[in-house]
C-alpha cells in the first residue's frame, strides 16, 4: 500500500496528524543532509527536547552567527543533547556549558510551574561522557551567574547564546549576564518562551527587553531570538 493510501485512511480519524506528516514531508529541511543526519541521531539519542523546527533554528542561526567571531555559550544543558547538536556545527570554536547539574534552584511560585529541584536526572560527568568526542568545550558546574561570574574570563564575549532554563528568575539572570558581553549581530536564542507550562520565561524576556532597540522575535515551536545591534566599537 502507497503512503498516500494509508495517510488517507489516517486521516479519516487523525487529520491533525496527516497534516503534520505532509508539512514536514514538503519542507526543503529535511534536504539538508549534515543538519538531518545530527537531527536523526540526537533523536535517537533522547536527550534533546527541542522539535525539529527548534532545532533547526538553533542550527541556522548559529551559522549565521559563527563568522562574528567570539565564543559560544549555552545556560541550562539538561542531559547535553543541544549542546551535541551545537558541538557537531561549531567547528573550533569555543563553547561554554553553563548548568547546576542538579536541577532547577529556587523557583517563583507566582510565574514558574516548575519546583526546585526539577530536571535534576542528570550529571556533569554523563554530559561529558557524552560530549567526549568534541574539543574545546569548557563546562561551569555550579549556580548561575556566581559560578559564570567567578570562573569564566572576563575578556571573553560571545557571538551566539543559547538559553534552556525554564523559569524566570535563570532566564533572567541569563539575559543580564549575556547581553553586554554579546558581540555586535551575535545571536541570543532561547527555549520555552512561548511555552505554557514556563510562563517565567516570556516573562523575563519582555521586561528585559521592553528598554532596548532589539527586536524580540517569537520563533515557532516555543522559541524566541534576537540579534545584539551593530553599534560603534
Amino acid at each position: 500500500m502507497r503512503l498516500e493510501s494509508i495517510l488517507a485512511r489516517v486521516h479519516s480519524f487523525a487529520p491533525t496528524f496527516v497534516h503534520k506528516i505532509y508539512q514536514i514531508s514538503d519542507n526543503s529541511i529535511l534536504k539538508d543532509k549534515p543538519f538531518m543526519d545530527v537531527y536523526w541521531q540526537l533523536a535517537k539519542d533522547g536527550r534533546m527536547n527541542l522539535h525539529l523546527r527548534e532545532a533547526y533554528n538553533l542550527y541556522h542561526y548559529l551559522k549565521v552567527a559563527i563568522p562574528l567571531g567570539g565564543d559560544i555559550a549555552e545556560f541550562g544543558v539538561f542531559k547535553g543533547g543541544t549542546a551535541k547538536l551545537i558541538c557537531s556545527f561549531k567547528g573550533n570554536v569555543p563553547l561554554h556549558l553553563f548548568d547546576s547539574f542538579k536541577g532547577l534552584p529556587e523557583t517563583d511560585e507566582h510565574v514558574d510551574f516548575y519546583k526546585k529541584g526539577d530536571l535534576g536526572d542528570t550529571s556533569l560527568s554523563n554530559v561529558r561522557s557524552y560530549l567526549k568526542e568534541y574539543e574545546k568545550i569548557n563546562y561551569y558546574e555550579g549556580w548561575f551567574p556566581d559560578v559564570a561570574l567567578q570562573e569564566l574570563a572576563d575578556e571573553i564575549d560571545f557571538c551566539f547564546v543559547h538559553l534552556d532554563v525554564d523559569i524566570y528568575k535563570s532566564t533572567l539572570s541569563g539575559l543580564e549576564f549575556f547581553y553586554p558581553r554579546l558581540r555586535n549581530g551575535g545571536v541570543l536564542i532561547s527555549h520555552d518562551y512561548n511555552r505554557i507550562s514556563c510562563p517565567g520565561v516570556k516573562k523575563a524576556f519582555d521586561e528585559f527587553m521592553a528598554n532596548r532597540d532589539e527586536e524580540l522575535t517569537p520563533l515557532w515551536d516555543t522559541q524566541c531570538i534576537f540579534r545584539k545591534h551593530m553599534r560603534d566599537s
